[in-house]
C-alpha cells in the first residue's frame, strides 16, 4: 500500500495498513519557520535553500528527506501566489508588502507573523466599486508553472497530492478586502453588498478550480479550501447568516470542485473553531473532509459518534494552543495516544496536528509526537 492508497482508504473509511501522517503539505497543516530551523538543528541536519510555503503566517517548505524520514504520506501544491514569495519592502524596523489582492501586510520586528493593516475596499462602497475593483487574474496558467511537473512527480512516487487554493476563504477574503468590521456591517446591514463581493470570490475560485484542472487535475486528490467563520467558543456570525448568505457560496465551490477534479476526489475544508453546530450544514453541501478538529467543551469521541460515518478528520492528533508548545514530553505522548484513540477507529482519520506548529514549538516536544504516534500505529496495526 503507498501513501496515496492509504490516505484514499482512511477517507473512504476502509481498512488501511496504518494511520496516515501528515506535515507541511498545506497553509494549515505546516510549521512555523523558527520551529523548522529548531527542529533541522536538533536533528544534526543542514538547512538549506529555506524557502517558505506561506509568508504570512511565516510557514516554510519542509526538506523532502525530512518528510520521507518522517514518512509523510501527502505532499502540497502550493501555487505561485503573492503570499509565496512576496516582494518585502523594508522600511522602519518592519517589513511590509501588498498582496495581489491590494490588502496591505507588515510584520514589525520581532513579530512572528504579517498582519493586515490596510483593506483596500474598506469604507462606504458601491456595488460599482466592487465591479470596477482590479481582482488579479485566478485563471492565469502562470499561478502553476513549474507545479505540473512537481504534481505528476508527487503522484508518480505514490503520494497523496493537496492543491492549495488561490486565496483565503470566501468569507475571510471578503473581511480582508473590505476589512472585518464593514464587511460584517455590509453582512448585516447591506447583505446584497456582501453577496456581490462573495460571488465575485466564487467566480474567482471556480476560474482558478478550471486552470488548474484542465493542467493538473489527474495528479490531485484534493484541494485545500476554508473559511474560519467560527471562533474560539462560539459562531463569528449567526447561523441564519451562515445558512442564508454563505453556505450557498460554499455550496458552490464544492459543487465546482467535484465536477472539474476526477475522481477519486474529495473537498477538504478548513475551518477553526467551534464549528460543529454548522457540520450538518457542510456535511449536506457536500464537505468530506473537516480540518481542523478544534474542540471546547465536546468531547473528540462524541464528534466521531456524531459525525465520524459522513466524514473524515484531518487533523486533531496533537492539541498546538497548550500541550504541543508548553507541555512535558509526556504531555504530548499522552495527549497524541488518547487523541488517535479517540479519532481513528473505523478509518476516516489523517494524523496531523491541530493546526501549525508555531514558533515556540521544542524540537523535542514535535519528535515526542511523531514517537507517540509512530507507537500508536504499531499498536493499533500490529506493525
Amino acid at each position: 500500500m503507498n501513501s496515496r492508497d492509504r490516505v484514499l482508504s482512511a477517507i473512504k473509511h476502509e481498512n488501511s495498513d496504518k494511520i496516515p501522517f501528515d506535515l507541511g503539505s498545506s497553509f494549515v497543516t505546516g510549521i512555523h519557520k523558527i520551529a523548522y530551523i529548531n527542529l533541522m538543528k536538533y536533528l544534526g541536519k543542514d538547512i538549506e535553500d529555506l524557502q517558505f510555503l506561506d509568508t504570512l503566517q511565516q510557514l516554510v517548505f519542509v526538506n523532502e528527506d525530512l518528510l520521507k524520514e518522517f514518512d509523510v504520506d501527502v505532499r502540497g501544491i502550493i501555487p505561485n501566489i503573492v503570499r509565496k514569495n512576496p516582494m518585502i519592502e523594508e522600511q522602519d524596523a518592519k517589513k511590509a508588502f501588498t498582496d495581489e489582492w491590494g490588502v496591505r501586510w507588515e510584520m514589525p520586528e520581532g513579530s512572528l507573523y504579517y498582519n493586515l493593516v490596510k483593506s483596500p475596499l474598506s469604507g462606504e462602497i458601491t456595488e460599482d466599486d466592487i465591479e470596477n475593483f482590479p481582482f488579479p487574474n485566478t485563471s492565469d496558467p502562470k499561478l502553476l508553472d513549474g507545479l505540473v511537473e512537481k504534481a505528476k512527480q508527487y503522484y508518480d512516487d505514490g503520494y497523496a497530492v493537496i492543491l492549495e487554493s488561490v486565496c483565503a476563504g470566501i468569507f475571510e477574503m471578503s473581511c480582508r478586502i473590505r476589512g472585518t468590521q464593514d464587511f460584517l456591517m455590509d453582512l448585516a446591514i447591506n447583505p446584497e453588498l456582501a453577496c456581490r463581493l462573495m460571488d465575485k470570490l466564487v467566480d474567482l475560485k471556480i476560474g482558478f478550480y478550471k486552470m488548474a484542472s484542465e493542467r493538473l487535475g489527474q495528479y490531485i486528490q484534493f484541494i485545500r479550501e476554508g473559511d474560519d467563520v467560527a471562533g474560539q467558543e462560539s459562531m463569528m456570525i449567526s447561523l441564519n447568516m451562515y445558512r442564508k448568505l454563505i453556505k450557498p457560496r460554499h455550496e458552490r465551490l464544492f459543487k465546482a470542485q467535484k465536477e472539474l477534479f476526477p475522481q477519486p476526489f474529495f473537498v477538504f475544508f478548513h475551518s477553526d473553531g467551534q464549528v460543529f453546530d454548522i457540520l450538518p450544514d457542510f456535511i449536506e453541501i457536500g464537505m468530506d473532509i473537516l480540518n481542523p478538529v478544534q474542540v471546547t467543551g465536546k468531547d473528540l469521541s462524541e464528534i466521531k459518534c456524531e459525525f465520524g460515518n459522513h466524514i473524515s478528520f484531518w487533523g486533531g492528533g496533537c492539541d498546538t494552543q497548550k500541550v504541543l508548545p508548553f507541555g512535558s514530553v509526556d504531555d504530548v505522548k499522552k495527549d497524541v495516544q488518547q487523541r488517535i484513540e479517540k479519532l481513528s477507529p473505523n478509518g476516516g482519520f489523517v494524523f496531523c496536528t491541530v493546526h501549525n506548529i508555531q514558533a515556540d514549538v521544542s524540537p523535542q516536544n514535535i519528535m515526542a509526537m511523531y514517537e507517540a504516534y509512530k507507537s500508536k500505529n504499531k499498536m493499533n496495526t500490529g506493525i
